[in-house]
């Protein structure tokens, strides 16, 4: 399933070049870093602060006005998580009703389609000012971890690497906010560099997991991003 989304995406890439040739329409790339964090729904789950990752995508931007524009386009994110969570699944054969602190560092691999309403006032000569909002659908595709753990009523600890992807849902939703700013080079080609907040809406766990764990999660960056648009 994931293959196909994939797939999906990068149709969805190419024919954003395509339309971007009308006279209304722009089409840019972007990257940069993010700075991710993990929120949950209960006591059984706690942010262990933030972790570097990096967002890469294409843009199209299409002006029904002058200054107004729905924006789209392709994210490839990489979100570097750090939570502890509470994991029964790991005692279940040990102590019945046992609660393990499980301390996760996630590699979480996903493509974002965004969907946004875009406004921009002019500022100075070549210059302008932006503000958009919208919301994203994002493909799950990897998800690596790194979890550490104790036993302490065997005076054991552990460390497992695992591909943990069957454990987070492959599609989710997030609303999306920017604010930025945009130097026109010349008539054809512009620089913009804009701040980025993404929120999870959904739980990023299965339903499984959810129930196993006690707890829900979702998944938030903020993103400093660089790019051009044509």
């Amino acid at each position: 399933m994931r293959k196909t989304l994939l797939i999906i995406s990068l149709v969805a890439a190419v024919s954003v070049g395509v339309y971007a040739q009308t006279g209304n329409a722009r089409v840019g790339i972007k990257l940069g870093p993010t700075f991710d964090w993990a929120s949950a729904g209960s006591t059984a789950a706690d942010n262990d602060g933030f972790r570097l990752g990096a967002s890469a995508g294409l843009v199209y931007d299409y002006y029904f006005a002058s200054n107004f524009a729905v924006s789209s386009g392709v994210n490839f994110n990489l979100l570097r998580l750090k939570y502890t969570f509470i994991d029964r699944r790991r005692v279940e054969d040990f102590l019945e009703e046992a609660n393990l602190p499980v301390s996760r560092r996630v590699d979480a691999y996903n493509i974002e389609v965004p969907l946004k309403f875009k406004a921009k006032v002019d500022v100075a000569d070549s210059f302008k000012a932006y503000a958009e909002a919208g919301a994203g659908l994002s493909f799950n595709l990897k998800d690596y971890a790194k979890d550490s753990y104790t036993f302490y009523w065997v005076n054991f600890e552990g460390e497992d690497y695992v591909d943990c992807t069957n454990q987070y849902r492959p599609l989710q939703l997030s609303m999306i906010f920017g604010l930025g700013a945009e130097y026109e080079i010349n008539r054809n080609c512009s620089a913009f560099a804009q701040l980025t907040f993404d929120h999870s809406f959904s739980n990023a766990f299965v339903r499984a997991l959810e129930k196993q764990t006690g707890s829900i999660l979702r998944n938030n960056f903020i993103g400093i991003e660089v790019g051009i648009m044509y």
